[in-house]
């Protein structure tokens, strides 16, 4: 029973580890490490190596660096266990991020404490954000928004209850009317700047330094109009901006200018701190059920070893079955 169980559990890793050699270009050195990293892993955060291999396995498909893919996997695994994203989604949604953002991919911690963070203290959730934030990189990384304030972003948006398929789009074309109003000049640069309190070319001057803090300036300008009797969609209008779903979120935000304010700050701060993830998994992990699931992963890698022991005379006897069948097979009736 022993045997059949080591040889099993042997025969599973590598079977689930060929999906890692299928999408990651590296040495057999660096598989061994790798394969070092998912055992250990397992024995840590209450997933087992398969769980892990699936998980490194989307990231090696989706670009993540090999020298990357042992972090990433855990900050994964680690939003699976602490959050309501699933740990394969995460990394195939977080992985599309980092690529439109051209994240350096030694952040996708901080990518990960910054989500957790922003779904403790706000009306959200970090699968909502996550959904939002991917909906936003485009548009948020090409008028130059940090990863920290895209995150922020979605918290807001999500927040007052704007699903991402309709935020995200209006959204990123608020932004990218507000970029090409700064490039360009004219009458939609002064409706900006006028909105905002400001001239245009402090508007112009605010955006190219902090698209963010621009933005704010729009969306608090709109509320101070709104409650000097001046109405925000008149406004809206007047300077272009009257599809629905657009102006709808704008609306939005004006009226929760505070809690957009304070989404960006918690990012930016949870991004710099990036401890929140780790503190979040760690509750997670001190549990006696992710003990417990730690200790089994443990006995299974005993198991494995014996496993990998024993592979080599398994293969000698694969081999030899196949020359006796391949024997029997060439005898005459």
């Amino acid at each position: 029973a022993l045997g059949a169980t080591a040889i099993k559990a042997s025969l599973d890793f590598e079977s689930t580890f060929a999906s890692v050699r299928k999408t990651v270009d590296a040495t057999e050195a660096e598989f061994d490490a790798l394969a070092a990293s998912s055992k250990a892993m397992s024995t840590q955060i209450a997933a087992s190596t398969g769980e892990i291999n699936e998980v490194m396995a989307t990231a090696g498909q989706l670009g993540i660096n090999k020298n990357y893919l042992a972090d990433f996997s855990r900050t994964m695994i680690d939003l699976g266990n602490s959050t309501d994203i699933v740990a394969n989604e995460a990394a195939s949604t977080l992985a599309k991020f980092a690529n439109i953002t051209n994240m350096d991919q030694s952040l996708f911690g901080n990518l990960g404490a910054t989500l957790v963070d922003l779904g403790n203290k706000f009306a959200t959730t970090e699968s909502s954000i996550m959904e939002m934030s991917l909906r936003l990189a485009a548009a948020g990384h090409q008028v130059g928004l940090s990863e920290a304030q895209i995150l922020g972003f979605a918290a807001a948006l999500s927040s007052v209850g704007i699903e991402a398929e309709m935020g995200g789009s209006a959204f990123s074309k608020a932004l990218v009317k507000m970029e090409v109003a700064a490039a360009t000049g004219g009458e939609a640069l002064e409706d900006f700047a006028r909105v905002s309190g400001l001239t245009a070319e402090g508007f112009k001057s605010l955006f190219e330094s902090d698209p963010a803090g621009a933005f704010q300036a729009f969306i608090t300008g709109l509320s101070r109009m709104d409650e000097e009797g001046v109405s925000a969609i008149a406004t809206l209008n007047d300077i272009g901006i009257a599809e629905v779903r657009l102006r709808d979120t704008l609306l939005r935000a004006v009226n929760a200018i505070e809690l957009f304010a304070r989404t960006q700050d918690v990012a930016i701060n949870a991004w710099q701190e990036n401890t929140a993830l780790t503190e979040e998994a760690g509750k997670r992990y001190a549990t006696t059920e992710s003990r417990l699931i730690n200790l089994k992963n443990t006995a299974i890698l005993f198991a494995q070893q014996l496993g990998d022991d024993l592979n080599p005379t398994i293969q000698r006897l694969i081999d030899g079955a196949g020359d006796l069948m391949e024997g029997f097979l060439d005898m005459d009736e």
